[in-house]
């Protein structure tokens, strides 16, 4: 089976992109995919998520710079699954150089390339904005998922996000596929919000039926620095989302390519 390689982006910052991306990430290894999570972005926002410092890991800085071996810079996570390739350590003085390699170079195309042998699925967090980062990361992607809040900037970036994707399969990669557009920080207590969403879901093509909630959980879960499924307590929905969100998109991507994604036959069993 091909490895799907999906990337998720924003126009704009603070939707919830790699809040999403992680969580999805964390969702598809639970269900038994051999999943990696890659930051692209300048600010590391991943490593920022899970409470780590911002010199704490090795990553994508040293693979494209130092040519350090894949296996150095790979952190392995306890979910069996799951493992993540960090954006790096890198100084704030160093970020448009940074870009212009991931630009003009093959690096990112050869890592994946490495990548490919090993995982399943492999998803990429990118920076906020339609810069350089973010059209070369979906040059080199099978998939990508549109992260949109449910707020009236966010909406109105919505074209013009599109516009980027279009021409980017037009020029860059006719392989690539959007497969839909994430609603994030829906407040159903908030009647723009609540208006936005409508909006959205009514003028906009693609729309996953699953949907994330502004909630207190997803607070708590940054402050502890795990993703929102690893917190203590009962199973509640936000918690579920993300799986919800998992089954929904390999849904699409089976539909798109025709692969099950599993076996198709089963030997019989007894139960007792």
């Amino acid at each position: 089976m091909k490895t799907e390689i999906i990337s998720f982006i924003s126009a704009k910052g603070g939707t919830g992109k790699t809040t999403s991306s992680l969580n999805f990430a964390v969702s598809m290894a639970e269900k038994g995919k051999k999943t990696i999570i890659i930051d692209t972005d300048p600010m590391g926002c991943i490593g920022f998520s899970l409470a780590q410092n911002d010199r704490q890991w090795q990553g994508l800085v040293e693979r494209l710079i130092k040519k350090t071996p894949l296996k150095e810079v790979i952190v392995k996570t306890k979910l069996e699954n799951l493992s993540i390739l960090p954006r790096g350590r890198m100084s704030s003085s160093d970020v448009s150089a940074y870009e212009r390699l991931l630009f003009s170079s093959d690096g990112l195309e050869e890592v994946l390339t490495e990548l490919e042998k090993d995982y399943e699925c492999i998803i990429i967090d990118t920076p906020s904005g339609m810069g350089m980062i973010t059209t070369s990361v979906l040059a080199v992607s099978n998939f990508a998922v549109l992260v949109l809040q449910a707020e009236p900037l966010s909406l109105r970036t919505a074209a013009q996000t599109l516009s980027v994707v279009e021409n980017t399969v037009k020029n860059r990669n006719n392989n690539l596929i959007l497969l839909g557009i994430l609603v994030t920080m829906v407040d159903t207590q908030n009647p723009v919000s609540k208006s936005v969403f409508s909006t959205i879901s009514n003028s906009l093509p693609g729309i996953f039926e699953t949907w994330i909630p502004r909630s207190t959980a997803f607070i708590e879960a940054s402050e502890k620095g795990v993703p929102v499924s690893f917190l203590t307590g009962r199973r509640t929905t936000e918690m579920m989302r993300f799986s919800f969100l998992a089954e929904e998109i390999e849904s699409r991507i089976s539909d798109i390519t025709g692969e099950t994604g599993g076996q198709d036959e089963f030997p019989q069993r007894t139960l007792l």
